[in-house]
């Protein structure tokens, strides 16, 4: 019986280590791929930030 515990132990503890060991990587991965697709997202809304900040020379036509 307490090498059925022992066993159980050993186990729980194998899972506990691998789950914080693949953890941290998974966080950097994840965070690297955030940025990378964030960066593009960000250039684009500036460069629309820039466009709608010229002044045109026909009259704006939206209604507001």
């Amino acid at each position: 019986m307490s090498s059925l515990l022992v066993i159980l132990v050993i186990a729980s503890a194998a899972v506990v280590l691998a789950l914080g060991l693949a953890y941290l990587p998974m966080r950097l991965l994840l965070a690297s791929m955030a940025k990378s697709v964030a960066q593009p997202i960000r250039d684009f809304m500036q460069r629309q930030r820039e466009r709608r900040a010229m002044e045109r020379a026909t009259p704006d036509r939206r209604k507001t």
